[in-house]
């Protein structure tokens, strides 16, 4: 079998059944890939979905108590039977030659990281759309996207699997063990996929931000290389820079995203210090 397809999931049913049903429409064999879910501890109606699909795709899944999304994946990960783990999430909606372009860039880079675009999506979309336009701009700077990456099992078991300290942004953490372990990378623009991202509300948004600010200084504390430091955004002149800004008669619009950059340089600086 070539790829195990690692899917967490909690309370999400509705996202979950969309992805799935996208899967189902992959035109790739069915004897050459298994879909691994983990259910971290959900109590919606995430069973009857599993449930539903488990006649309809190669689909083995895993009840868990809650205990994240890191502690979820692993378990998939240690359960799966293909060469290949390739990671998608429970919101990701793939086109359908997904699969079929990650074995062909398996088949011609063997022992490489394959990676493509993450388009972020306001609302679902079915049945998936083909082409992308601009995709460098959605290209993220992780080493490792569990959007849409695939790569060998045993290469993940060498690394160390995801840390699960890390509540969020294990997958930027796990690519920088990846990278030291020699592990290299291929970014293919049309290998990609629609993430279903609704748009929060300003509340909404300033949490994430909160959340995000102290991933990214735990994840600067493991590895405090310069590099880090300035890809985490975590300086005081970005702070500086902010407060002028709020003093400034700003449309509200601007004025909400300065917050939220404000929101994640605090938290993050504030992280720092412990």
């Amino acid at each position: 079998m070539n790829f195990s397809l690692v899917i967490p999931t909690r309370n999400r049913a509705q996202a979950l059944r969309l992805t799935l049903q996208h899967l189902s429409l992959c035109q790739y064999p069915y004897d050459d890939f298994e879909v691994l879910v983990v259910d971290d501890g959900s109590q919606d109606e995430t069973p009857a979905v599993l449930g539903e699909w488990s006649e309809k795709l190669p689909l083995r899944s895993f009840l868990q108590d809650h205990g994240g999304t890191s502690r979820a994946r692993n378990r998939a990960i240690e359960a799966a039977r293909g060469r290949h783990i390739l990671f998608v999430d429970d919101d990701v909606l793939v086109p359908p030659d997904f699969l079929a372009r990650h074995a062909r860039l398996q088949a011609a880079h063997p022992g490489h990281l394959v990676r493509g675009p993450v388009v972020n999506v306001p609302r679902p979309l079915y049945p998936p759309l083909p082409g992308l336009s601009q995709p460098w701009r959605h290209f993220s700077k992780n080493y490792l996207c569990t959007s849409n990456a695939s790569l060998e099992r045993e290469l993940l078991v060498r690394a160390g699997l995801f840390d699960v300290s890390f509540a969020r942004w294990e997958d930027a953490e796990l690519g920088v063990r990846l990278k030291k372990l020699g592990v290299r990378r291929i970014f293919d623009n049309d290998t990609f996929v629609y993430h279903w991202k609704p748009l929060l509300e300003h509340p909404q948004r300033l949490r994430v931000a909160e959340l995000d600010g102290q991933a990214a200084a735990q994840l600067y504390k493991r590895y405090p290389t310069v590099r880090m430091w300035l890809r985490s955004g975590l300086h005081r002149l970005n702070r500086w820079k902010n407060q002028f800004l709020l003093g400034l008669p700003l449309p509200d619009r601007w004025r909400r995203e300065v917050q939220v950059e404000e929101v994640y340089l605090k938290a993050g600086l504030q992280e720092l210090q412990k």
